[in-house]
Formats: structure tokens, C-alpha cells, sequence
């Protein structure tokens, strides 16, 4: 079997936020919890950084990475709703400090965990069967990635994660394969 690698577009699709004005209205929207925790925040800055990483861990489920700037699309939308003006990102982007303590007061406030050995250990579990259908491994880390929505776990799909990942599905799928195979359930491979 030929070894599999996710690419930088295949990468793009599953992490990067939505910009099209379907998509930002579906995940971005505000609520008026939202934006009562926003109006906390003292200036503008503040407050679009904060939406704009409450909306990131939301989805596509990982905090804003530092030095990392949200597309035009994703400012606009988010801006408008809190009345800040999107330029603003740039002083958020530069106080990292800001950055890191609303990474970990919205981690706390949704519920997120983060993502480490024992949830990947679950995650190749509960992958083995889907891995046994289809093992592309585009499919199989856009499963991954929804599960870890679904378990509130802050999407983390680097390289070494997903590698172990990837490799513990594909060696159990394999052994199931052989099982099968020795108690003659399967005529083929």
C-alpha cells in the first residue's frame, strides 16, 4: 500500500475558517451571550480578537495561531456584528499575550479539551471501523476532524498526530483483516 500524505489544499479545506457569507452565517453568527462576553473586552481590538477566536474555536474547532490573519470575509462578517472595524485585528495580532489569555478563557468557556494522547487513542478506535470501509486518509481525517467537534476537543491534526493515527488505524484494520481472513469470513484482502 502506497504511503498516504494529506496535502496543503486537503489541509486548507479541513482547518482553515469558512468565507464564503453561507458558511460565516451558519458558524459565525453571534449569539447575545457572545456578544455580551465581547463588549467586555476594552477596545476594539480586543473585542474583534476575542470574537474572532470564539468563533475559530467553534469552527473549525483551533484557536487563531499567532501571526496568523483571518481572511478579509471572516473579518468583515465578524466586525460588522460587534461594530469594530476589521483593521483593528492588526493590534490584537500583536499583542500575543491577548491572544493566549483568550485562547484559555474560551477553552474554558466552551468546554474544549485539548487534544493529546488519550483522545487520539480513542479517536483511532472509533476510526478502525470507517478505516475498514474507506481508507483514504483525506476521508478519514475529515472524519477525524468532525469527531473531534463533536467531542469538543480542539482540532490539533499535525503531522506526528495524525501520523499515529493513521498508522495505529491502518496496523488495526490490517489485523481485523487477517482475523477475518484466518476465521474465514473473507474470501479476499
Amino acid at each position: 500500500m502506497r504511503r498516504q500524505q494529506l496535502t496543503e489544499a486537503q489541509i486548507t479545506v479541513l482547518l482553515d475558517p469558512p468565507t464564503d457569507q453561507r458558511e460565516l452565517g451558519r458558524h459565525y453568527t453571534l449569539s447575545a451571550a457572545d456578544l455580551a462576553a465581547i463588549r467586555r473586552c476594552r477596545g476594539d481590538h480586543n473585542r474583534l480578537g476575542h470574537a474572532v477566536m470564539l468563533c475559530y474555536l467553534r469552527y473549525p474547532g483551533r484557536p487563531l495561531k499567532a501571526g496568523e490573519r483571518p481572511p478579509r470575509p471572516v473579518l468583515l462578517f465578524i466586525a460588522e456584528q460587534i461594530d469594530a472595524l476589521p483593521e483593528s485585528i492588526e493590534d490584537y495580532l500583536a499583542a500575543e499575550r491577548n491572544r493566549q489569555r483568550h485562547v484559555a478563557e474560551l477553552q474554558d468557556r466552551l468546554g474544549l479539551r485539548p487534544f493529546g494522547t488519550r483522545p487520539a487513542a480513542d479517536l483511532a478506535g472509533w476510526l478502525l471501523p470507517h478505516a475498514i470501509e474507506n481508507d483514504r486518509l483525506v476521508h478519514l481525517a475529515g472524519l477525524v476532524v468532525e469527531e473531534c467537534r463533536r467531542m469538543k476537543l480542539l482540532v490539533d491534526i499535525g503531522a506526528v498526530r495524525a501520523k499515529r493515527i493513521k498508522q495505529w488505524t491502518f496496523y488495526k484494520r490490517d489485523e481485523e483483516r487477517i482475523r477475518a481472513l484466518k476465521a474465514g469470513i473473507v474470501d479476499e484482502v
